[in-house]
């Protein structure tokens, strides 16, 4: 939040403030209230200024007043708030195909999504100009990225969703097989500056094989990010994230003995876990922490399912 409160600071006198003259009666009323709700204003209507560490004073209220009033503004304020990523990116995730099948031996359910910019209406100040799609399409870089992203995401879900349909649709046809397939999503991580969706599917065909797929955004740049993004150019993170999963495997095995990972074992038959992968899943957590994701089988035995690791912040405090 503080980004928001720092671009609000930049923009509130000169491009949005002003224009609380345009507001309603019922929308002065709304704002109100809301600033007394977040502790701005005391009871009596008069600004705070020691409850800064719930709000940032009239910065605060700038971000609730661009939500309030947006659509009277002049095009300028509008333009500016979209710059803010929490109130200029929003990310719908949206469902556009249900697939479903089931009989006796087979059963399908795929649900595929697709991203949008929620942003993207176009909407008419008060002056009559154009705000939203109108000004994007002027040339705010942030947003033509995010667009390009959005559509590379899309296009690979839906690449994904059709492969996935194809070899269910030849399995089914197969006399004396029995098989399903489940495909969902959640999004992970929605911030001002991050935004994460994972897809998860499960299929069975005599064993079966949960895997995941995850597609990460970062707002501040409209671009897809993966993993190195998160640390200083050309550092070298595989080797402590990796080295910090070894211990804590170490460390799981030898409190459970219910668990096994492949790590310092001489079986021959399974690959031993040597280090992640550049492109390794992960998602960050509510504390901004790395959560590290493997596949079924691929760490550990198959009754391990889905496993995840926290690295430890320590290990990588040097190169983030």
């Amino acid at each position: 939040m503080s980004r928001i409160y720092e671009m609000c600071n930049d923009i509130d006198s000169k491009d949005l403030l002003q224009e609380t003259e345009q507001l309603t009666g019922e929308e002065r009323e709304r704002l109100v209230d809301f600033m007394k709700r977040e502790g701005i204003l005391s009871e009596s209507g008069k600004k705070k200024m020691h409850n800064v560490g719930r709000t940032v004073g009239w910065a605060a209220a700038a971000a609730a007043l661009a939500l309030v009033i947006v659509p009277n503004t002049s095009a300028k304020a509008a333009y500016a708030m979209e710059q803010i990523p929490i109130l200029g990116n929003v990310i719908r995730v949206v469902t556009i195909r249900n697939y479903r099948f089931e009989n006796e031996n087979y059963s399908a359910d795929i649900q595929e999504v697709k991203l949008e910019q929620g942003s993207g209406e176009t909407a008419v100040g008060a002056d009559g100009a154009e705000t939203g799609e109108a000004l994007r399409q002027e040339g705010n870089p942030g947003d033509v990225k995010l667009e390009g992203s959005i559509q590379t995401i899309n296009e690979s879900i839906e690449e994904m969703t059709d492969r996935l349909i194809a070899r269910f649709e030849e399995q089914k046809e197969l006399e004396g097989g029995h098989g399903s397939i489940d495909m969902s999503y959640e999004v992970v991580t929605d911030t001002d500056t991050w935004f994460t969706l994972r897809i998860d599917v499960t299929e069975i065909v005599g064993s079966g094989a949960q895997y995941q797929y995850y597609y990460h955004i970062d707002k501040t740049t409209g671009e897809i990010a993966s993993l190195k993004n998160l640390f200083k150019e050309g550092a070298d993170y595989i080797t402590p994230i990796s080295e910090n999963i070894k211990e804590q495997m170490r460390e799981e095995m030898q409190a459970d003995e219910s668990k096994i990972y492949w790590i310092d074992s001489e079986d021959e038959i399974v690959e031993q876990f040597e280090a992640i992968g550049e492109d390794q899943n992960f998602y960050l957590n509510e504390a901004g922490q790395i959560v590290i994701c493997f596949d079924e089988y691929e760490v550990a035995p198959g009754y391990m399912g889905l496993v995840e690791f926290v690295v430890d912040e320590e290990a990588v405090a040097g190169i983030r």
